[in-house]
Protein backbone atom coordinates (compact mmCIF):
# COMPACT_ATOMS: atom_id res chain seq x y z
CA UNK A 1 0.00 0.00 0.00
CA UNK A 2 1.00 3.41 -0.67
CA UNK A 3 0.82 6.32 1.32
CA UNK A 4 -1.27 4.85 3.45
CA UNK A 5 -4.38 3.92 1.40
CA UNK A 6 -6.23 1.38 0.21
CA UNK A 7 -5.38 -0.13 -3.68
CA UNK A 8 -7.78 0.69 -6.10
CA UNK A 9 -10.67 -1.70 -6.54
CA UNK A 10 -10.21 -2.45 -2.66
CA UNK A 11 -13.64 -1.08 -1.95
CA UNK A 12 -17.45 -2.91 -2.00
CA UNK A 13 -20.16 -1.63 -2.60
CA UNK A 14 -23.52 -3.03 -1.20
CA UNK A 15 -26.60 -2.06 -1.85
CA UNK A 16 -30.69 -3.07 -0.81
CA UNK A 17 -29.65 -3.16 2.44
CA UNK A 18 -32.28 -3.19 5.42
CA UNK A 19 -32.60 0.19 6.77
CA UNK A 20 -32.52 -0.71 9.87
CA UNK A 21 -29.15 -1.81 9.65
CA UNK A 22 -26.06 -0.29 11.17
CA UNK A 23 -22.26 0.08 10.70
CA UNK A 24 -21.43 -2.27 13.29
CA UNK A 25 -23.86 -4.65 11.93
CA UNK A 26 -22.73 -4.84 8.65
CA UNK A 27 -19.17 -4.84 9.97
CA UNK A 28 -19.94 -8.20 12.26
CA UNK A 29 -20.67 -10.33 8.93
CA UNK A 30 -18.60 -13.18 9.70
CA UNK A 31 -16.36 -13.26 6.29
CA UNK A 32 -16.05 -9.44 6.45
CA UNK A 33 -12.23 -8.37 7.80
CA UNK A 34 -12.78 -4.81 6.84
CA UNK A 35 -11.21 -2.01 7.05
CA UNK A 36 -13.73 0.52 7.18
CA UNK A 37 -17.73 0.31 7.44
CA UNK A 38 -19.27 3.34 5.80
CA UNK A 39 -23.47 2.79 5.82
CA UNK A 40 -24.30 5.64 3.62
CA UNK A 41 -27.41 8.37 5.25
CA UNK A 42 -29.36 10.92 4.22
CA UNK A 43 -27.80 14.35 5.02
CA UNK A 44 -31.04 15.83 6.94
CA UNK A 45 -32.81 13.09 8.82
CA UNK A 46 -29.23 10.58 9.30
CA UNK A 47 -31.29 7.50 8.25
CA UNK A 48 -29.94 4.68 6.12
CA UNK A 49 -30.05 4.83 2.03
CA UNK A 50 -29.69 0.99 2.22
CA UNK A 51 -26.27 1.18 0.58
CA UNK A 52 -22.65 1.16 1.94
CA UNK A 53 -19.00 1.03 1.29
CA UNK A 54 -16.60 -1.57 2.60
CA UNK A 55 -13.46 -1.33 2.65
CA UNK A 56 -10.46 -4.03 2.58
CA UNK A 57 -6.72 -3.41 2.80
CA UNK A 58 -6.55 -5.62 -0.42
CA UNK A 59 -8.19 -6.29 -3.66
CA UNK A 60 -8.54 -10.05 -2.98
CA UNK A 61 -10.36 -9.73 0.41
CA UNK A 62 -12.79 -7.18 -1.07
CA UNK A 63 -13.22 -9.49 -4.22
CA UNK A 64 -14.43 -12.15 -2.23
CA UNK A 65 -17.16 -10.42 0.03
CA UNK A 66 -18.35 -8.93 -3.06
CA UNK A 67 -19.13 -12.46 -4.69
CA UNK A 68 -19.90 -13.85 -1.10
CA UNK A 69 -22.62 -10.89 -0.16
CA UNK A 70 -23.98 -10.79 -3.71
CA UNK A 71 -27.28 -12.14 -3.73
CA UNK A 72 -27.48 -13.40 -0.17
CA UNK A 73 -30.47 -13.06 1.77
CA UNK A 74 -30.46 -11.09 4.90
CA UNK A 75 -33.62 -9.95 6.71
CA UNK A 76 -35.80 -10.94 3.89
CA UNK A 77 -33.97 -8.71 0.98
CA UNK A 78 -31.90 -10.10 -1.84
CA UNK A 79 -28.15 -8.05 -0.76
CA UNK A 80 -26.17 -6.72 -4.40
CA UNK A 81 -22.41 -6.68 -3.94
CA UNK A 82 -19.86 -5.43 -6.46
CA UNK A 83 -16.66 -3.67 -6.41
CA UNK A 84 -17.08 -0.09 -6.58
CA UNK A 85 -16.16 2.38 -9.39
CA UNK A 86 -13.92 4.92 -8.04
CA UNK A 87 -15.82 8.35 -9.49
CA UNK A 88 -13.56 10.38 -7.72
CA UNK A 89 -15.96 12.14 -5.08
CA UNK A 90 -14.88 9.99 -2.37
CA UNK A 91 -12.84 12.93 -0.21
CA UNK A 92 -16.21 14.54 -0.23
CA UNK A 93 -17.68 11.69 1.78
CA UNK A 94 -14.96 11.93 4.48
CA UNK A 95 -15.40 14.58 6.91
CA UNK A 96 -15.92 14.68 10.00
CA UNK A 97 -20.26 15.20 10.59
CA UNK A 98 -21.18 17.71 13.22
CA UNK A 99 -24.29 16.50 15.47
CA UNK A 100 -26.79 18.79 17.28
CA UNK A 101 -27.38 16.40 20.18
CA UNK A 102 -23.94 15.64 21.19
CA UNK A 103 -25.68 12.87 23.68
CA UNK A 104 -27.41 10.96 20.89
CA UNK A 105 -25.33 8.23 18.73
CA UNK A 106 -26.43 9.27 15.04
CA UNK A 107 -24.66 5.53 14.21
CA UNK A 108 -26.34 3.18 16.13
CA UNK A 109 -29.48 4.47 17.35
Amino acid sequence: MSGGLAPSKSTVYVSNLPFALTNNDLSRVSFLRAALVTIMKDKNTRKSKGVAFVLFLDKEPAQNCSRALNNKHLFERAIKASIAINNGRAAEFIRRCNYFDKFKCYECG
